[in-house]
């Protein structure tokens, strides 16, 4: 019940993804009443009786403020790369100074050093950390392990909830491939069905090389999808072409049909959408 405003300073709503893929969300925004103001810039937040008076810039660079209940400040994450001495340890950064630099077994530049996490560069996820870190140990303990970044899923946990795996369309064409996709609707989902989840506009979208058919990337938006992102990654770290999902059967009624159907569409004989 609550009224929520957002103050956003790029010119789209999680401008990271494609317009295809965040089109859901921004429908459910504008749906639910919540206010976007995008190309604005935060300036300061004065608290005054229990109140919080934020101010910010908009697009024309004309200042405004708004009196709130409660702020939250959602991006701006740094690594935690200064004031601890790390500049005199002599390891190397990155471009920009920021961020260790690594090879793909998380070593530094010091022999003995490994670097995981934030510190070492994007994408700052929890879920990369926690792997670099188990394939750290597996190293120390001399085992023979490298870090693949290809299968590292991002998810924003909005409603509709957003996955991407791998390569968008876009993403796989200025990489020089060649690609066939497939898009299916969670409206033609039974399971999506039951929980509502087709009222979001969600879909499952695959992307696939021409020639062999192996899956370059997974998109998917919709109430519930992040748990369908265990699925899309291992397609990607096995490296699966889309006959193996296509024969690989999915329970009835379950989300993860919806990647199956997707698959199928891909290949051009989809059965449960046109």
């Amino acid at each position: 019940g609550s009224e929520v405003t957002v103050i956003e300073g790029l010119d789209k709503v999680m401008a990271i993804f494609d317009d295809e893929l965040r089109r859901p969300l921004t429908t459910w925004l504008r749906k639910n009443g919540v206010i976007t103001h995008t190309n604005c810039l935060a300036q300061g937040a004065e608290v005054n009786d229990g109140k919080v008076e934020l101010t910010w810039k908009d697009a024309e660079g004309e200042t405004q403020s708004e009196t709130f209940d409660k702020v939250l400040v959602t991006v701006g994450r740094r690594p935690n790369t200064q004031g601890w001495g790390l500049e005199n340890m002599g390891l190397r950064m990155d471009s920009d100074g920021r961020f260790i630099r690594i090879d793909n077994q998380c070593k530094t530049s010091m022999k003995g050093v490994f670097a995981i996490g934030d510190v070492s560069g994007e994408p700052m996820l929890a879920h990369r950390a926690s792997a670099q870190g188990e394939m750290v140990a597996e190293i120390i303990a001399g085992h023979k392990r490298i870090f693949d970044p290809v299968a590292i899923p991002a998810i924003v946990f909005t409603e509709p909830e957003i996955v991407s795996v791998g390569l968008t369309p876009d993403e796989a064409k200025e990489a020089g491939e060649e690609i066939i996709t497939g898009k299916f609707p969670l409206a033609a989902n039974g399971r999506a069905l039951t929980m509502e989840a087709e009222k979001t506009g969600g879909f499952v979208r695959v992307v696939a090389r021409a020639s062999d058919h192996v899956i370059l990337g997974v998109q998917a938006t919709g109430s519930h999808v992040s748990e369908l992102s265990g699925e899309f990654t291992l397609a990607l770290e096995m490296g699966a072409v889309l006959e193996d999902i296509a024969g690989t059967i999915h329970a009835h009624p379950t989300m993860t049909e919806s990647f199956h159907e997707g698959v199928l569409k891909t290949l051009g004989h989809a059965i449960h959408s046109a």
